[in-house]
């Protein structure tokens, strides 16, 4: 299961972040970012000049539930 990351509060809320560069701030494959937003347990990219990127603020949301769930 993805985990929450600590570097992920410096993210600009209004900026995006490339797949490659999500992958290494949760320390997981791109292929297991794939498997869980295809499995809509981690937010979906957007297109941008043929690339995913991730909205910044989705990954700020994400990373605040993650922090929430019990343990």
């Amino acid at each position: 299961m993805i985990e929450q990351n600590d570097q992920i509060e410096r993210l600009n809320p209004d900026g995006f972040t490339t797949l490659a560069n999500v992958a290494k701030l949760y320390d997981v494959s791109t292929s297991t970012l794939r498997r869980y937003w295809t499995d809509g347990k981690f937010p979906e990219p957007i297109l941008l000049f043929s690339k995913n990127y991730f909205k910044n603020s989705d990954l700020l949301e994400f990373n605040e539930t993650v922090n929430n769930e019990p343990a």
